[in-house]
């Protein structure tokens, strides 16, 4: 039976996008490895060996507290580094993983573009950097940039399928952990460190990033620091929805930059560590426009605005923001890290880590601050490894979190929010001859308290099991099942107004939607707590007038439930002496899944002024007497109803030689409500295939990948058209010069300049992928 499974997967597998499989890119590099292999003949192909030699087997997954390598986790789980995280490297997080099997993105333009992980987007993707929760907003609507940076992270793990076991119900749908040396974990004698450059024609982008790490006995320094600057992106000719000719994407410019100070001290049984990092981006949000009046005058009725803004930097950067909104996002990061072995008895090791941000974000139009975020998050990860116990090896920690969310100004759609949590967990292996257990379990506390309403209480509960079963030396099997629980969040619960970014007037799950001649249109399922109630102010609609509105709101009766999820994933790992493959199976079943339910109604029909309160302010002390026209946005309200998610992700190699290999790829999901029915914005199903070729100190890669038609919509949602985009990767390794290791990276994308559209974007049609790119970048390490 394997021999037939092998060859039947290399050729429906055979379809590798521009970047390899995650575990066969990271062969290229020595990052968070053990001791490398004996080095070969200087004679033989040092890329042939990169084609054959697999030291992923040796890579640690940090986000594991057990230090399981790839090979050894249940989960499957991608680990993107070294020359194939610079190859990769984009301006964004969703960018940078798109090509990885299983992974898309949002695209809400190359500026803005956070990572969907099987068909799942937003809070149910978790993104973490070093292990916590990177503190921004971008969970909340896909216009929201994530807060990390690729260019100077050391690798990206993705784990596939829920992690909510070590990091809360957020993680209900994958994990992406960056990870950085920011926090110095291993003592240096000296100096070391990487500089890059990099230049993309499709946008003009220009990049720099560097990283140093210093020290002597028992301290170590680290810095780094990077450096972005792009245009509009251009795309290939096509028509607005407006029925405007474009060649660019209007608005989609982006002005980046961040710094990171960080030391450790080092004794004898551990370490100690600081770190403080701060993150200003400043990038365009295409579509994202409040409109102009017929006499060319802003829904203001302003020809010019004249109001001065609490705003600290300077906009005279050449960019044209006049022709849009556009964001300003400012984040402070302090990271506090310590490890230490043998710290009592029964115990190997206890690791505390402890993070504090405060972010700011607004988004500006004609020099005004239009809407602004405010969130500071404060988290605390303990994890202690304990000795086996009946021969299971495991791990016991707490995970407690506190953030504080407010807003202002035309899209402040959801209230100021506090959100609490707190949760303990236990994981464990053991090993049964070629067979290793793995299982886990994790309680959790959500509290959500926002203005107008009572706290809200969820209490979250996971569990799992997996096994490993190393058949042979070239054959791995995995399977696992896990139960997880999700809490709603504020966004979910409480939203109430014009989300600009997704063309919507977003109504929460708090609320019913009442049709003023009696019926009841039914926002979500009556689930939830006997406390999911409102203050009495909110009671009182007497006054409120509903002249021409059809519809208005009224306070439910129950809040929208958990989601309850079990999955089940199988996975398999051959390699031969020519062929590589892995292949993964998942079903997931998630009773009363969340998601946005299009109304069929414009929000001018609407009386959503519940609480008489004014969502235009900008804030304390500031005032702002403008009026937006929310009329024409269609009403989406979060609702809830079961659905399952299948689909698989195959890679395969096959090498012919030391010169020329062959790699695919293909990955689907499949998303289905269980009373019928598609799940909107569900990413289309991909293949791809590229030839590489290999010489001593260069190698070149030619690919091309193919996204299917998606003609499996929800209600309301439009097709996306197929179309294929081909990709020419060149690298150079000149080897050690002027005593550095330098790389030279060139690249070619959709070389046909093929006009493509991201199914899963929520402005696709006015935002189409890039067009004809060329790229050069340079990598230096010493």
């Amino acid at each position: 039976m394997f021999r037939k499974a092998p060859l039947a997967l290399a050729i429906a597998a055979l379809l590798n996008p521009y970047t390899l499989s995650a575990q066969e890119a990271e062969s290229d590099t020595n990052t968070q490895t053990e001791e490398p292999v004996a080095e070969q003949n200087v004679d033989e192909n040092q890329n042939a060996q990169r084609a054959t030699e697999h030291s992923f087997e040796r890579i640690i997954v940090t986000a594991s507290p057990l230090q399981r390598t790839v090979l050894e986790s249940a989960q499957p789980v991608h680990i993107l580094y070294g020359d194939a995280l610079r190859e990769s490297e984009a301006a964004t997080l969703g960018e940078t993983l798109r090509g990885l099997p299983g992974v898309q993105a949002t695209y809400y333009s190359p500026t803005s573009s956070s990572p969907i992980i099987r068909g799942l987007d937003g809070p149910r993707v978790k993104i973490v950097q070093n292990g916590l929760d990177v503190g921004d907003i971008s969970r909340g609507g896909p216009d929201h940039a994530v807060s990390t940076e690729a260019s100077t992270a050391e690798q990206i793990e993705v784990l596939r399928g829920p992690a909510t076991l070590l990091f809360g119900s957020g993680a209900s749908g994958g994990v992406v952990n960056v990870v950085d040396n920011r926090v110095p974990r291993q003592p240096i004698d000296g100096l070391e460190g990487s500089y890059g450059a990099r230049y993309n024609s499709v946008s003009d982008e220009r990049s720099g990033s560097f990283d140093l790490n210093a020290g002597q006995g028992d301290f170590a320094l680290h810095l780094d620091g990077f450096y972005r600057k792009a245009n509009d992106t251009r795309v290939p000719e096509f028509h607005t929805p407006d029925g405007e000719h474009a060649e660019k994407i209007e608005n989609s410019f982006t002005d980046d930059k961040g710094a990171t100070l960080g030391a450790s001290y080092f004794f004898n049984d551990g370490f100690a560590g600081f770190s403080f990092g701060r993150l200003e981006r400043e990038y365009g949000i295409p579509g994202h426009s409040h409109g102009e009046d017929e006499h060319g005058e802003d829904e203001h009725g302003e020809d010019e605005h004249e109001h001065d803004h609490d705003h600290d930097h300077d906009h005279e950067s050449g960019h044209a923001h006049e022709d849009g909104v556009y964001a300003d996002m400012v984040q402070d990061r302090f990271q506090f890290i310590s490890s230490f072995n043998n710290p009592f008895a029964g115990f190997e090791s206890i690791d505390f880590n402890v993070g504090y941000t405060d972010l700011t974000h607004q988004e500006i139009e004609d020099e005004y601050v239009e809407t602004g975020f405010n969130l500071e998050k404060t988290e605390l990860r303990v994890i202690a490894r304990h000795n086996p116990i009946a021969g299971w090896r495991g791990a016991i920690g707490t995970q407690i979190s506190q953030q504080e969310y407010s807003s202002f100004g035309s899209e402040a759609y959801t209230p100021a929010t506090d959100t609490d949590s707190a949760g303990v967990f236990w994981i464990a292996e053991r090993g049964f001859g070629d067979i290793t257990w793995e299982v886990g379990a994790r309680i959790e506390q959500v509290e959500l308290d926002s203005e107008n309403f009572n706290k809200i209480d969820y209490t979250p509960l996971s569990a799992s099991t997996g096994m490993n079963w190393r058949v042979s030396d070239g054959l791995k099997l995995a399977a696992s099942v896990s139960y997880s629980e999700r809490a709603p969040t504020a966004n979910e619960l409480f939203a109430n107004g014009a989300h600009f970014a997704t063309r919507t007037f977003e109504v929460g799950g708090v609320y019913n939607i009442h049709h003023l001649d009696g019926h009841e249109e039914e926002g979500h399922d009556d689930h939830g707590h006997d406390d999911h109630g409102h203050d009495d102010h909110g009671d009182d609609h007497s006054d409120h007038g509903h002249g021409e509105y059809a519809y208005e709101l009224e306070i439910a009766d129950f809040a929208l439930a958990k989601e309850r999820s079990m999955n089940i994933d199988f996975g398999m790992h051959f390699e031969g002496d020519r062929w590589h493959l892995d292949a993964n199976l998942f079903f997931n079943k998630i009773h009363d899944f969340i998601y946005l339910d299009n109304k069929g109604f414009a929000s001018e029909l609407l009386d959503a002024d519940i609480f008489h309160s004014d969502h235009s302010e900008h804030g304390e002390g500031e005032e702002h007497d403008h009026e937006h026209d929310f009329g024409e946005l269609p009403v989406y309200q979060y609702a809830q109803q079961s659905a399952e998610l299948y689909g698989y992700e195959l890679s395969g190699r096959y090498v012919f030689n030391q010169n020329w290999s062959l790699e695919g790829f293909s990955d689907y999901t499949r998303a289905v409500f269980t009373d019928g029915g598609n799940v909107p914005r569900i990413p289309a199903q991909r293949f791809g295939v590229s030839a590489s070729y290999n010489q001593e100190n260069w190698d070149a890669t030619l690919g091309y990948t193919h996204y299917f038609a998606q003609n499996r919509t929800a209600d309301n949602e439009e097709s996306t058209d197929s179309f294929g985009l081909v990709n020419l990767h060149f690298n150079y390794y000149p080897g050690y010069f002027a005593g550095q290791d330098v790389a030279v990276y060139l690249k070619a994308e959709n070389l046909t300049n093929e006009l493509g559209y991201a199914h899963s974007s929520f402005i696709r049609n006015y935002a189409p992928l890039p067009g004809r790119g060329f790229g050069f970048g340079i990598r230096a390490s010493f």
